[in-house]
């Protein structure tokens, strides 16, 4: 059993969460999704569960079970090495290589990838191979987070089936609601008042259960309010009334008002939400024209004749397995990549904006100044746009190095919309962003009029957005 007892964690900002009782047992096969905002302190959660961060306050005891974990961004020590080779050293011994086989059976890959090199794999296969690290300690429990990041759908599919079938219990971190609904039986999130709330059943469900646990708080908060009102005036008015001034129902009275004010249940804090303004409309008509013959990278043709029109209004969804030139696309799209056979013509006076699937932010720069360099904003309107975008004062000059992904993900939206573009290159656009900050982006991407063309594996995301036509590479 893996237990948690009164955990505290506590940053330069404050505590991320107190006071916290959490158990997992490899034997009860659980799965659970662990949910809530950028910067709430998921993954650090799972860091302090291994072990790998000392708690505050609090414990954190293992026994019995063997915990391991996915990281978010997967990285090997030496990408030259072969596949075989980097298992083989995670033994203990290499007449142990046997495990491997098992390993690679249960990730669903073939022999002929323990040749291949580790920087040759797709972000699929690093994913599978990762687990497969994993699985030769023989875990009882296993922490992933964020593991559908970067996978495609074919990908995400296995994913799902494996953690099905898995023999332990899993814990998680993700944001991807449609995988969450597949996969989770319970849901852990990380709330606003800094402690865990325990949901049991799909996301669905947790979504119910959310909103009548909200209601319900909200009741029992504006019903307490209402009767410390009431004793409050009845005391301003009776206080010193010469019926009640020499009785003890005064006395009486003022007492039960402390009880009250002392056990008074605090108001529910709201969702934090983004508040983005609408970008520009643009003209009717075409936005740009693609007629790409071939694209070849080192001695590999990824892409070959892709043609491509986009309207003003469209939304398209660009669709392949990973590997295929999806992103490759994007880029040739936004201008960036001029290296191809053929012809792109963009509308005069376009201004396209873009949010790639990896962050291009100066990680030595803060938020303030990398949001001002990026959109020549001045200073104080600068910190108004972002206060909208979910950075309070405190936070804005601290460095891009100390944020999360998902606070990046937001900066890096917030200098998007800020710059007003009239044609929307999206990869990956949800990616580490939090079920609240997809809910926004989803309302407002729906309200607008621009051209959007994007890639995305988010079942969820692609479905509220509308798209209008789809390009398989």
């Amino acid at each position: 059993m893996l237990v948690a007892k009164n955990l505290a964690y506590e940053t330069s900002s404050g505590h991320l969460f107190e006071g916290l009782d959490l158990s997992l047992d490899g034997a009860a096969k659980k799965r659970v999704a662990i949910v809530g905002k950028n910067g709430c302190g998921k993954s650090t959660l799972l860091k302090l569960l291994l072990g790998e961060l000392e708690p505050s306050d609090g414990t954190v005891s293992r026994s019995q079970e063997v915990v391991a974990c996915l990281r978010q961004d997967i990285q090997f020590p030496d990408e030259t090495v072969t596949v075989g080779g980097y298992l083989l050293s995670k033994l203990e011994e290499e007449w142990m290589s046997y495990q491997i086989d098992i390993a690679f059976e249960q990730v669903s890959l073939g022999a002929d990838l323990l040749d291949q090199t580790l920087k040759s794999l797709s972000g699929g296969q690093r994913v599978r191979v990762a687990i497969a690290e994993l699985l030769l300690q023989e875990p009882t429990i296993l922490l992933l987070d964020e593991p559908t990041n970067h996978l495609d759908v074919a990908s995400v599919e296995w994913l799902i089936g494996f953690i099905q079938d898995f023999r332990g219990t899993v814990a998680f971190v993700s944001h991807d609601r449609s995988f969450i609904n597949a996969t989770a039986n319970q849901i852990w999130e990380i709330s606003a008042e800094q402690n865990i709330e325990v949901y049991t059943g799909t996301y669905e469900q947790f979504l119910v259960q959310r909103y009548e646990r909200y209601q319900k708080r909200l009741q029992d908060h504006e019903f307490s309010q209402r009767e410390v009102t009431e004793l409050e005036q009845w005391l301003a008015e009776n206080a010193n009334h010469p019926k009640y001034k020499f009785t003890a129902t005064v006395a009486q009275k003022k007492k039960a008002l402390e009880r009250m004010e002392k056990k008074a249940p605090p108001a529910p804090v709201p969702d934090p939400r983004v508040k983005m303004k609408s970008v520009l409309t643009g003209q009717a008509g075409t936005v740009l024209n693609l007629k790409l013959n071939s694209k070849i990278f080192g001695d590999t043709e990824i892409l070959k004749n892709v043609q491509l029109k986009v309207e003003q209004g469209d939304r398209i969804l660009i669709e392949g397995a990973n590997g295929s030139g999806k992103s490759t696309l994007l880029n040739i799209l936004s201008g960036t990549d001029k290296a191809f056979d053929g012809q792109l013509t963009l509308r005069n006076g376009i201004k396209i904006g873009m949010v790639g699937q990896f962050s291009k932010l100066d990680p030595e720069k803060t938020v303030l100044e990398e949001f001002g360099n990026n959109t020549r904003i001045e200073y104080s309107s600068g910190r108004s746009v972002l206060a909208n975008f979910l950075f309070p004062a405190e936070f804005v000059d601290s460095k891009i190095k100390t944020l999360s992904y998902g606070q990046q993900r937001r900066l890096e939206f917030a200098i998007l919309l800020t710059n007003k573009p009239d044609l929307l290159l999206l990869d990956e656009p949800t990616n580490h962003l939090d079920i609240f900050l997809r809910e926004d982006l989803e309302r407002f991407l729906g309200d607008q009029e621009i051209a959007m063309v994007m890639i995305s594996h988010d079942k969820y995301f692609v479905s509220k957005i509308g798209i209008t036509k789809k390009l398989s590479l």
